[in-house]
């Protein structure tokens, strides 16, 4: 573990022991993670990390526009998981990791077109997949005991936090990454196709 990500851990254990309880929730209701002071602090000092493998992008086909994309995640067992399940609309890119989850089941989900923008510089040109380098950093802190105790965790492996694109909330995992940006990336994901970016 990288000493910058040592120090972040425990800045955050330091922080989040007296006010553990007074943060989780009471039900699997999405948390807003931006809302808690002893987690955004925990930002300050937390390692950046950018994509090294590619991120495959298309434009959506006409015929699925208005139709559900399910977003499939690798579970403890490894195979598929729901995670997320959202609408296809002309303001978002469908986007895919580079290796399946398994078998022939991707991880697939969507992203608004300006934030693609922001995040891989050009957007597709056509309703095929093609490869993408992420430009942009994100900064991201491990997914503790005591962190998800504060995202109000009901098993102590996994919390539901809210975002943007989806009511229901996601669910993120213990030994996981909290990205600032506001989502979670799981385990596997984490170190598969992503690399910390030297200071």
């Amino acid at each position: 573990m990288k000493k910058s990500m040592k120090k972040t851990a425990f800045a955050l254990s330091l922080l989040l022991m007296p006010t553990l309880s007074a943060w989780a929730a009471t039900d699997s209701t999405p948390v807003t993670f931006q809302a808690i002071p002893q987690v955004m602090v925990a930002f300050e000092g937390a390692q950046e990390y950018r994509k090294k493998a590619v991120t495959f992008g298309r434009l959506a086909h006409k015929a699925e526009l208005g139709r559900s994309l399910p977003t499939y995640v690798a579970g403890k067992d490894g195979k598929p998981t729901l995670e997320t399940e959202n609408t296809i609309t002309e303001d978002v890119v469908i986007a895919r990791a580079p290796k399946p989850v398994s078998g022939a089941v991707y991880n697939e989900w969507l992203v608004p077109k300006t934030t693609w923008r922001d995040t891989y510089g050009d957007l597709p040109m056509f309703d095929t997949f093609m490869p993408f380098k992420r430009v942009k950093t994100i900064k991201a802190i491990p997914i503790t005991p005591e962190l998800l105790t504060l995202l109000g965790s009901q098993d102590g492996e996994t919390a539901v936090i809210a975002v943007e694109w989806n009511a229901q909330g996601m669910t993120v995992y213990k030994d996981g990454y909290l990205a600032e940006s506001g989502y979670g990336i799981a385990p596997a994901e984490m170190k598969d196709t992503y690399e910390a970016v030297d200071e």
